[in-house]
């Protein structure tokens, strides 16, 4: 037992992720006049976002175990025992919920709502029935956006909606890329990914189709009625869109690990790069 296998459960990587779309988020709405406000919704969707990732890590020590990728993580590992990881998660997500408390009750009710959808709907009753379950379980990716947006400005319009559904479209060509390097794990566990159940042609093609409508959600950005963009914005969606689309379609045409894999590392960045384009170009440019 240490504290970087409790550091490790909490998947890191996947958590700055989330917590940074709900900061610039947040920033897009006007956060930089209301910095306590930012840092009290950041802290949130961080606590929430770990306990959530711990509690599915929970949830799938049992396929972890069995797949290359995943079976050094501390609970198949052994370097900490089922009962502290599902103790540690419920704490992390509680203490989360209660931190959005004092922003309103929308904001914690809105945060359980994407944890339900994380754990329970993806990785407790699709995750291992259905190669639809990234789709089910992709929702709870766009609520951090969403509620940053909504934290600060504190009223809904359009552009929140359109902040989760870049999130939410992202996240399957993110992961189903990913099952093509890896569709030997995902079929030694028994997890029935898309491409693994499908058929990589077919499984890619609707990788293609997820691209499409990313990049038409990310280019329509500045022309949403009320938005806060400028051209900067499109520019940058533009200079993401195009590659995204090359590789896709790349990939369709020869369906191979190595440009599966070309596609996951070039959607790896792409979340960070367009939102923190966004952000900057509310907070400094527009």
């Amino acid at each position: 037992m240490s504290l970087r296998s409790y550091w490790e459960l909490t998947n890191p990587n996947i958590v700055s992720l989330l917590v940074f779309t709900a900061f610039t988020s947040a920033i897009m709405a006007g956060g930089l006049k209301e910095p306590l406000r930012v840092a009290d919704i950041v802290v949130a969707v961080a606590l929430c976002s770990m306990g959530a990732r711990t509690l599915t890590n929970y949830v799938d020590r049992d396929i972890d175990a069995l797949m290359n990728r995943t079976k050094h993580r501390p609970l198949p590992s052994g370097a900490l025992s089922p009962s502290s990881a599902l103790a540690y998660g419920f704490s992390l997500s509680s203490i989360g919920l209660l931190a959005a408390l004092p922003l309103g009750i929308i904001y914690p009710a809105l945060l359980a709502l994407g944890m339900v959808d994380n754990i329970v709907v993806y990785n407790v009753l699709t995750k291992r029935k259905t190669a639809w379950n990234i789709i089910l379980g992709s929702p709870s990716g766009g609520v951090p956006a969403f509620v940053g947006y909504l934290s600060i400005a504190k009223a809904i319009n359009i552009t929140p909606f359109f902040l989760a559904a870049i999130v939410i479209l992202w996240t399957p060509i993110h992961i189903w890329s990913l099952a093509i390097r890896c569709k030997e794990d995902y079929s030694r566990a028994s997890v029935p990914m898309l491409p693994v159940v499908l058929g990589v042609r077919k499984g890619i093609r609707c990788i293609a189709s997820t691209s499409i409508l990313l990049a038409l959600f990310t280019i329509l950005l500045p022309f949403l009625p009320g938005s806060p963009f400028s051209q900067v914005t499109l520019f940058a969606s533009l200079a993401l869109s195009i590659p995204l689309l090359i590789i896709s379609f790349k990939l369709v045409k020869s369906p191979t690990e190595k440009n599966g894999w070309t596609l996951f590392k070039f959607t790896s960045p792409y979340l960070a790069i367009l939102f923190t384009v966004m952000a900057l170009d509310v907070a400094l440019i527009h």
